[in-house]
């Protein structure tokens, strides 16, 4: 086989997988698995599983054939024929990505389903802050520092009632030799001491325009709503951002703030600030923990929001955080210029302004700066839905 046919079956796995990343399911993927012949799907992880499809589509050029059904019952996809057949050459249809349905950001987010492996380590213990992940099979957070996962026992959750979203401060026992932990004791979660925290679950209040002011500067931002702030310099270079925190400690707001790649001197400042939830990363690390970062950080604010929290959500240069997303994903389907899945992500970010009549209320600032004003998301969408404040 010659080098550039090599390439292109390369190009197409590549596309195949990102297929089956986006619209199947573990239980479409174990039902898919048994029809192309992968011994035992259901003892295989997510990641594993796609491999091991992929490997009997181009090593064992399966066709896709309806067997008898076998196993554990499942929910199939009405899509699921239709998928198969375009990555087995059995039907004329276009290419499945070229009619692929509107995106949802739930279509693009799932968090990992992996179980902790213990293994005979040194008794060591840490303290850890981070936001939990929660599915059917476990609970766990990456902590905000240094990225290390901790697992949370399902014991712990059920007497906390602990949620996707919630914000948990720990101590934890390392488990095995990948530097994974287990929670040990619990210390805070949303800011509350874990004994005295009472979970709420819903929100059913009225929605309103709340009439309430932020100030940052000579600045009277809209409370529960989106404000696009012009910011030509970088945060640390002047006294408003350190105020604006100041401000909302003394009223209230629980200040988190979210940044893709910020400089060095903007994070000596951050964590200068004892009363914010730091969720920015640093220049120079990878986009993939930037993804996540976004993730957790709509989690966290939209769970202290059913908490009847007053929330204040501050982006670091919107555009550059799309800008970020983009290098995230494979596929190239452009929306306004960024690719789909970074608009979703970034539209689900920006929609999470909004008041309820009880005072809970999520408000986003995103600063930008003059070369974001000819960006076409910024435009096309930023500018439409958002108050728009010059130096």
């Amino acid at each position: 086989m010659d080098i550039s046919l090599l390439a292109t079956r390369q190009m197409d796995r590549d596309q195949h997988k990102q297929m089956l990343v986006e619209n199947l399911g573990i239980f479409e993927l174990r039902a898919l698995g048994r029809e192309v012949g992968v011994p035992s799907p259901t003892t295989k992880k997510r990641n594993e599983l796609i491999e091991l499809i992929l490997d009997r589509i181009y090593n064992n050029n399966s066709t896709y054939v309806r067997q008898s059904k076998k196993g554990r019952p499942y929910k199939k996809l009405s899509n699921l024929d239709d998928i198969m057949a375009k990555m087995t050459g059995g039907d004329d249809t276009d290419n499945i990505i070229t009619q692929r349905k509107p995106l949802r950001y739930e279509d693009i987010v799932s968090f990992s389903q992996d179980v902790p492996v213990y293994t005979e380590v040194d008794n060591e213990t840490e303290e850890f802050k981070g936001v939990i992940r929660k599915n059917d099979v476990v609970a766990y957070f990456l902590d905000i520092k240094t990225g290390r996962k901790v697992f949370i026992p399902q014991k712990e959750s059920v007497i906390h009632g602990l949620q996707t979203g919630d914000l948990v401060e720990c101590e934890a026992e390392k488990v095995n030799a990948n530097n994974d932990f287990m929670l040990s004791e619990l210390y805070k979660i949303n800011g509350v001491d874990a004994s005295k925290y009472i979970p709420r679950f819903e929100v059913k209040d009225m929605a309103i325009i709340s009439k309430d002011r932020l100030k940052f500067g000579e600045h009277q931002l809209y409370c529960g709503r989106r404000n696009l702030l012009k910011y030509d310099t970088n945060l640390f270079e002047d006294d408003r951002f350190t105020e604006f925190a100041a401000f909302c400690k003394e009223n209230g707001y629980k200040l988190i703030t979210l940044g893709l790649n910020t400089c060095f001197e903007d994070q000596i400042m951050y964590s200068s600030i004892d009363n914010m939830v730091n969720m920015t990363t640093v220049y120079g690390t990878g986009y993939d923990v930037g993804f996540g970062k976004v993730v957790d950080t709509i989690s966290l604010a939209e769970r202290l929001f059913t908490q009847g929290e007053k929330v204040v959500l501050f982006v670091s240069d919107i555009v550059g955080l799309l800008n970020s997303l983009d290098k995230c994903f494979v596929e190239n389907v452009l929306q306004s210029g960024h690719k789909d899945q970074g608009v979703v992500i970034v539209q689900k970010l920006v929609c999470l302004g909004k008041a309820l009549q009880n005072g809970s209320s999520i408000t986003i600032v995103m600063t930008y700066g003059e070369n974001s004003t000819n960006d076409l998301f910024f435009k096309n969408e930023l500018e439409k839905i958002s108050s728009k404040f010059e130096n």
